[in-house]
């Protein structure tokens, strides 16, 4: 339920009336977030120091614990950064943590926005788990904590995050269309990484005969470790899978199998919820055509007679369901977005960037739309160069009505990444085939 014409001001109020997390009332204003976790929060030291030539703020909001930095030369314009991820299980599981804009060692990011003049500000959220809605509202209300501190209101404001903060840029933009000056997706997650990751527990179920389950995990990895072997040493078996993944994934492409290496088992092993959380109810691989490459002893008529379909929850995953998070995004760009992404990543996938691709298309903002692809394995391994340039790009289009460049990610990706990388990694493969052969 987008927000055309919502200012910043209108859409933190909206954000304190849906701070509780009940479901508003379906056709009103607002975003509905799915649940914070029901356990108790501890708040992490925000202290930090400033850069030279800025000042630093932090403590605590009602979105948990807050950073701000703010250049004594400022442009007047904010960079909200907005995190991934954070497990709320385990020892720090309830420990809520604030960053730095950007990925990597260093926050290459923050001293690049504050030498040329960018405000930033960042949020914990008030809980961790897989939050995305929550994150995007908890990242909102930065923007009136920033006008109360310096007396003036942003003149711009951009949406920038990395995994799952890449979903809650394109979720903004998607909720708020009109909110942000533009968006920078890094690595961005969504609601297809949970299809994704469906899609391929049902085919290892398939292909090894396991079902992991959370009473007997620990044996069922270590039988499917047996039957798949560990990667790069696959067993027959492992090699149908490793095959399976990569064209599930998005294709043959430089570093998909590098990539492949520190999520085959994960991946494999990914356990069926129990149906009562969002996620579970809203993942599905009913309408997945799998393939796989020729000689590996299996085809692709076999995987997808076979292979066990799970439907996802109509309720939840429709336009009008409880929570806006977790249907997949409707293309319907008012601002642009730039998204970067790794070939290599094998958890949050290249295939995401392509459904993002046609939704844009479809929705006929193509326009709004710049993807660019990173020769690297894993997941958000970016070069300071690479978040750099991106941003910097994202800014003078905002500006300027430059559109950047871009990749084509429908396209053949068998030697994307070259225009964008920066630097080429050390040993770069090219495009290696499961089967043996290397491709161009």
């Amino acid at each position: 339920m987008s927000l055309k014409g919502f200012g910043l001001a209108g859409i933190v109020a909206i954000v304190a009336v849906a701070a509780s997390g009940r479901p508003a009332a379906l056709g009103k204003p607002g975003l509905t977030p799915a649940p914070c976790p029901d356990q108790k929060w501890e708040e992490s030291d925000a202290t930090f120091e400033a850069l030279p030539g800025a000042k630093a703020s932090f403590g605590r909001y009602d979105g948990g614990v807050y950073r701000v930095e703010v250049p004594d030369k400022w442009n007047g314009e904010l960079v909200l950064w907005a995190h991934g991820y954070v497990a709320n299980a385990g020892a720090q599981g309830s420990r809520l943590r604030v960053g730095f804009p950007g990925t990597g060692q260093g926050s290459p990011l923050r001293s690049h926005l504050i030498t040329n003049g960018f405000a930033w500000a960042a949020s914990s959220y008030r809980c961790n788990g897989y939050v995305p809605g929550r994150g995007l509202l908890d990242s909102i209300a930065l923007t009136d904590l920033v006008a109360k501190q310096t007396g003036k209101a942003p003149a711009r404001v951009y949406l920038t995050g990395a995994s799952m903060g890449g979903h809650i840029t394109i979720l903004g933009l998607q909720e708020f269309p009109t909110a942000f000056a533009g968006g920078l997706a890094m690595c961005p997650a969504g609601p297809g990484e949970m299809d994704f990751l469906t899609s391929v527990r049902e085919v290892s179920e398939l292909i090894t005969g396991v079902k992991v389950t959370s009473a007997t995990r620990d044996t069922d990895v270590a039988r499917l470790t047996e039957i798949l072997g560990k990667p790069p040493e696959y067993t027959p078996k492992g090699r149908q899978l490793a095959s399976v993944q990569i064209l599930l994934s998005g294709g043959p492409r430089p570093f998909a199998l590098e990539g492949l290496e520190s999520r085959f088992t994960d991946n494999a092993s990914t356990m069926s919820g129990t149906g009562d959380t969002i996620w579970d109810r809203v993942a599905t691989n009913s309408d997945v055509r799998y393939s796989i490459e020729g000689g590996l002893n299996l085809t692709a008529d076999a995987i997808n007679t076979g292979v066990k379909r799970k439907p996802a929850d109509p309720e939840a995953r429709s336009e009008r369901g409880p929570y806006e998070e977790a249907v997949p995004f409707d293309g319907k760009l008012e601002r642009p977005l730039l998204t970067i992404h790794n070939t290599g990543d094998l958890y949050v996938p290249v295939s995401l960037e392509q459904s993002l691709k046609r939704s844009v298309d479809s929705a006929g903002k193509s326009r709004l739309l710049v993807q660019r692809l990173m020769r690297s394995a894993g997941h958000c391994t970016f070069s300071p160069e690479e978040q750099i340039a991106a941003f910097d790009d994202l800014a003078k289009w905002v500006r300027q009505d430059v559109r950047p460049e871009g990749d084509d990610v429908l396209g053949d990706l068998t030697n994307a990444g070259l225009k964008f990388t920066q630097p080429l990694r050390p040993g770069d493969p090219g495009t290696r085939g499961i089967a043996g052969s290397a491709k161009p």
